[in-house]
């Protein structure tokens, strides 16, 4: 079996080689400072960065965790395609101690899965939800299912559960699950994670023992939402939260044609790129959902994640993938209601990434946040460059005081 030799290099070893040469990245460029576009509380029209590159060309969607420890890891994916159609996507790693200053070697992981996204609970434990393609070369199962990974110590050895059709009750045989992004720790300290198989069943499973065992039983139902346009959203890459009320929350990236349109706004034809985010509301422990107002001003905007800032403020990083360059990772405050949370997508627009250039299509994603005890926040993204590879890049930054 060969690799194509227009794609991801030519050979296995070399990815080797090439990690093995990226043994530590060094902060250092300021050179492309983040807009601010009206600017209003925030009073500035840019913020310095401090940008790090990470990887090699072509990896992809970068994830960033903070740890008790205060210790930062970056995990993102590549993807390999060989001549026959099958295809080879590995998990890479990176590690820093220094507060994102600089970052360890390019590792890849021996765990299953593409677009990998951790979550962090209160104690350190570390998840890693992915999914796997039909067509890589390790799906023994000839479908797409998905694996839930999770660390207790701090990502140096890994158990694993995997997610198939055989683990969502009523799923038919060889049905392809999702999960959503995030695994959610409740106050009472359970855990929630979404998981879909097919278009047509939803749950909500459980756990309450810090991800070792799951309830599988609860079964979800969705108002507001057609359903027979774009299935539950558990699959749409929903990332979940917990109102002050205790509501449960779920920002979800949906099918435009499945939402009511936005105000004023004429609903895009395309592919996925110009899908759009939108909240769902569940006041009953997850049992249905209820979609609610209007998440957002636009489409081709989602790859949402939901960051509360030290100072009580709430910052939402989100991927610009099509429709309004520049495209890139984007950010906006908001505050927290007792029942959820008020953005304003107009006023301080923060604009984390704008290197990709006007005529590539985006290569952006994921773009979360995370703050450091002295309020240092760190994004991590990728970036489609002038070549037509992505990119990755950590991105050391700082909001000024709030007026």
């Amino acid at each position: 079996m060969k690799i194509c030799k227009h794609l991801r290099g030519n050979v296995i070893v070399a990815w080797g080689l090439l990690g093995a040469l990226n043994m530590v990245a060094a902060a250092g460029d300021m050179s492309h400072p983040i807009k601010v576009l009206s600017p209003q509380r925030l009073g500035v029209e840019e913020l310095p960065a401090d940008r790090t590159p990470l990887g090699i060309p072509d990896d992809y969607k970068p994830c960033v965790a903070l740890l008790p420890s205060g210790n930062l890891l970056v995990v993102a994916f590549d993807h390999q395609v060989f001549d026959d159609g099958k295809v080879l996507e590995n998990t890479i790693l990176f590690r820093s101690n220094d507060g994102g200053k600089t970052w360890s070697e390019r590792k890849i992981l021996p765990l299953l899965g593409r677009e990998p996204y951790f979550s962090v609970l209160a104690d350190g434990t570390v998840f890693i939800t992915a999914h796997l393609l039909a067509a890589d070369v390790r799906n023994k199962l000839g479908y797409i299912h998905s694996y839930v990974h999770r660390s207790m110590d701090e990502g140096k050895s890994w158990q694993t559960t995997a997610i198939t059709a055989d683990d969502v009750p009523g799923a038919g045989p060889k049905t392809w699950t999702h999960t959503s992004r995030n695994v959610l720790e409740l106050r009472d300290g359970s855990l929630i994670l979404g998981v879909s198989a097919g278009s047509s069943i939803d749950n909500l499973w459980r756990s309450n023992d810090k991800g070792k065992t799951w309830d599988k039983s609860l079964a979800c139902k969705v108002q507001g939402f057609d359903v027979s346009k774009q299935g539950f959203p558990w699959h749409a890459e929903t990332v979940f939260a917990q109102a002050p009320n205790n509501d449960l929350l779920g920002i979800a990236r949906c099918f435009s044609g499945a939402l009511p349109p936005l105000t004023n706004v004429e609903v895009p034809k395309g592919n996925d790129n110009v899908e759009r985010m939108a909240l769902f509301r569940s006041r009953d422990g997850g049992k249905t959902w209820t979609l609610q107002p209007e998440m957002g001003n636009y489409y081709g905007e989602h790859y949402q994640a939901l960051l509360r800032l030290n100072d009580g403020r709430l910052l939402l990083t989100f991927t610009v993938r099509a429709l309004r360059p520049p495209l890139g990772v984007n950010a906006v405050l908001g505050r927290e209601l007792s029942d959820g949370f008020k953005f304003d997508f107009i006023h301080d627009r923060i604009v984390i990434d704008q290197k990709t250039p006007l005529d590539k299509s985006s290569g952006g994603g994921f773009g979360p946040t995370v703050q450091l005890e002295d309020d240092t926040l760190l994004t991590a993204m990728s970036y489609r460059g002038a070549d037509n590879k992505t990119h990755l890049e950590v991105v050391r930054w700082r909001l000024p005081v709030s007026k």
